[in-house]
C-alpha cells in the first residue's frame, strides 16, 4: 500500500475516513475552513489521471498563501479539498510526454498536499536528479508567478527600472533575480535588516527598509523619472503612491492584495502619465497557458537555477507530520521565501510502486 507518513503529531487532527478499495494515500484534507483544525490528516483514494494527466508521486511540496487563506476561509475551498499549488516528485506509470520514472516539478491547481498528484503533463518541469527536492518543490510556483508577471504582464524589456515590493518572499526573491537576469535595474522593499540585506545578496541595486524609510520618498529619490515596472503584493493601501512613482508609460501589476482589495483608483493620474494597471492569477490561466508557461520556465530560468545564477530562496523544510509547524512558520513575519514540506517518498520508493498504477 502506497505511503510512508505514518499516524503522528502533525498538530491537525486525523480522520478515519470510510472503507476504500484500491491504493490510498496520506493526504491533508480541508474540512473546516476558518475552523480551528481545518486539515485533517486522512487515507484517501490515489487520484486516478484524467486523460492529458500523469499521476506524480510527491517527495515534497512547497507552500503558498493560497493555501492559507483557503484554510482561513477566505478564499474557496480547492478542488478534490486537498490544498497545494506546486511540488517535485516522479511519474508513475506513463502519461503524455512523460515516462514512469521522470522526475517533474508541477504546477498544480490543488492537490499536493498528498502522497500523490494528478496533474496535467504540460504542467510539468523535467528536473535533473542533481536539484535537490526542495530546491525544486520551491521553483514553480514562484518562478511561473515572477516570469509571467515580470514578462507577460509587465512586458520587460533590458535597462527598465523594477520595483519590487515584498522582495525578500518567495516570489518577490525569484523576481528581484530574473529581473536582474533579464537587464533591469531593481529596487526592491523589505522590512528590516536580515531580509534587506538578502535583498541586496540577491542582486537589488538598491534596498529600502520600509520599516525605516519613507518608501516612495525614498524611490523618488532614488529614481526621479520613476519607475518602468511595479510588482506589488500588498494590494488596495498602495495603489495611489504606486502610481505617483510610475515613469510615463509604466505598468503596475498586482500580483498579491495581503493589505486590503477595496482601492480608489485617480483615473486622472493614469491617463496623465500613460501609465497602466493590471493584476494576475496563475490559477485563472488555461491549461494551455499554464503549459506554455511551465516550457518557458523550463527553457529560460531552470537552466539559471541549475548553473546557480538564481536560486530559490527555503526559509525552512518541514515532515508532512509537521504540516501545522510549516503552516505557522509561514505566516510568521519574519519569514524569508519559501517553506518546503517532504512526504518521505523517494524516487527509488515511486519507482517501486508503479506495478500499483500499471
Amino acid at each position: 500500500m502506497p505511503g510512508r507518513v505514518r499516524p503522528g503529531d502533525t498538530g491537525f487532527p486525523r480522520g478515519r475516513g470510510a472503507a476504500m478499495t484500491g491504493p490510498t494515500m496520506t493526504a491533508a484534507v480541508l474540512h473546516d475552513p476558518g475552523g480551528r483544525h481545518p486539515l485533517r490528516i486522512e487515507r484517501v483514494p490515489v487520484p486516478e489521471p484524467a486523460p492529458g494527466e500523469v499521476l506524480v508521486a510527491v517527495e515534497a511540496f512547497g507552500l503558498n498563501n493560497a493555501e492559507i487563506l483557503q484554510c482561513r476561509g477566505v478564499m474557496p475551498s480547492p478542488p478534490g479539498s486537498v490544498p497545494g499549488l506546486e511540488c517535485v516528485g516522479t511519474v508513475v506509470g506513463q502519461g503524455a510526454g512523460w515516462r514512469s520514472g521522470d522526475r517533474v516539478a508541477a504546477l498544480a491547481r490543488a492537490g499536493t498536499y498528498a502522497e500523490y498528484v494528478a496533474v496535467p503533463s504540460g504542467a510539468c518541469i523535467g528536473i535533473p536528479e542533481e536539484l535537490e527536492s526542495t530546491a525544486a518543490a520551491a521553483l514553480p510556483e514562484a518562478a511561473a508567478t515572477a516570469w509571467w508577471n515580470l514578462v507577460h504582464r509587465g512586458r520587460l524589456h533590458p535597462g527598465e527600472r523594477v520595483l519590487i515590493h515584498g522582495a525578500a518572499g518567495g516570489v518577490g526573491s525569484m523576481a528581484v533575480q530574473i529581473a536582474r537576469a533579464l537587464g533591469a535595474t531593481v529596487i526592491g522593499t523589505a522590512r528590516g535588516a536580515e531580509k534587506s540585506a538578502l535583498c541586496e545578496a540577491l542582486g537589488c541595486d538598491e534596498v529600502i527598509d520600509y520599516a525605516e524609510a519613507d518608501v516612495f520618498g525614498e524611490i523618488r529619490r532614488l529614481a526621479p523619472a520613476g519607475v518602468d515596472i511595479i510588482l506589488d503584493n500588498r494590494g488596495a493601501p498602495t495603489v495611489a503612491a504606486n502610481i505617483g512613482v510610475l515613469a510615463p508609460l509604466g505598468r503596475l501589476v498586482i500580483i498579491g492584495v495581503a493589505a486590503g482589495t477595496d482601492a480608489t483608483v485617480d483615473l486622472g493620474a493614469l491617463m496623465a502619465g500613460g501609465v497602466e494597471i493590471s493584476s494576475s492569477s496563475l490559477g485563472r490561466l488555461c491549461d494551455e497557458m499554464r503549459a506554455a508557461l511551465c516550457r518557458e520556465v523550463a527553457a529560460e530560468v531552470l537552466p539559471k537555477v541549475l548553473a546557480h545564477s538564481v536560486r530559490p530562496v527555503l526559509d525552512a523544510t518541514f515532515a508532512f507530520d509537521d504540516l501545522a509547524a510549516a503552516h505557522r512558520r509561514f505566516s510568521e513575519p519574519d519569514r524569508v521565501g519559501k517553506v518546503v514540506v517532504t512526504t518521505g517518498i523517494s524516487k527509488t520508493d515511486a519507482e517501486q510502486r508503479n506495478q500499483l498504477f500499471a
